[in-house]
This record gives C-alpha cells, sequence and structure tokens, in this order.
C-alpha cells in the first residue's frame, strides 16, 4: 500500500514504549497511522538526515547542499562506564539527538 502523506498530525508512544504512532492525512484528506515498533523508529530516525540532505541536493540541484538544524542547546553528561560522554545537541523546537564520545573525541573538537 502507498500512503501519499499531505500533513503530519500528531505521533505518540504505547504505554509499554514499544510501538510509535504516526499519524497524518493523506493528500485525499483521510487520516492515516503508521505504527512502528522501536527499533524500527530508531533506523527510520538514523536514516532521515540522510534522506533530507539528498532531498535538498535534488531540489536545489546542487551536490554540496546540507538540510541543517539550528542548535537550541545543547549538555554533556557522564556515562555509566567512566570512557564515554553522552553529547546531546537539541533545536530550538525540541529536536534532540544524543552521542556516544569518547573523552578523548570530546577533548580534541574542544580544540577546535
Amino acid at each position: 500500500m502507498e500512503i501519499n502523506g499531505h500533513k503530519l498530525t500528531t505521533c505518540g508512544v504505547t504505554a509499554d514504549g514499544e510501538t510509535v504512532n504516526i499519524d497524518l492525512l493523506d493528500v485525499a484528506g483521510r487520516s492515516v497511522s503508521v505504527r512502528l515498533p522501536l527499533e524500527q523508529v530508531g533506523a527510520l530516525a538514523m536514516t532521515l538526515p540522510q534522506l533530507l540532505t539528498r532531498a535538498l541536493r535534488g531540489r536545489t540541484g546542487s551536490e554540496t547542499a546540507g538540510f541543517v538544524f539550528s542548535l537550541g542547546g545543547w549538555r554533556v553528561e557522564g556515562a555509566a562506564d567512566g570512557s564515554t560522554l553522552i553529547v546531546t545537541l537539541k533545536t530550538e523546537d525540541g529536536f534532540e539527538v544524543s552521542f556516544g564520545m569518547p573523552v578523548e573525541a570530546c577533548k580534541s573538537l574542544a580544540w577546535h
């Protein structure tokens, strides 16, 4: 089945955290829900930034174009293993992503 989405309406998570619901309107104005298991949402999240860049490059015709998010805030915290820091970057509208970075990599970032 092919769904031609028009507008994202709501998103949610089941109480047990196992499933993510993505609700949207199709081009005919009908409500459509997509339900994905947590693992598949993680795979989708990892794919979306590359898809955004490819779409922007196709739209602009420029191979150097890239989709850039404005940084609204960041935080660094220690992980339980003691050798990794968790670096979280957040946009002003709430998009947030965290990376586990070795302490040495964080130190090298500080020098740039």
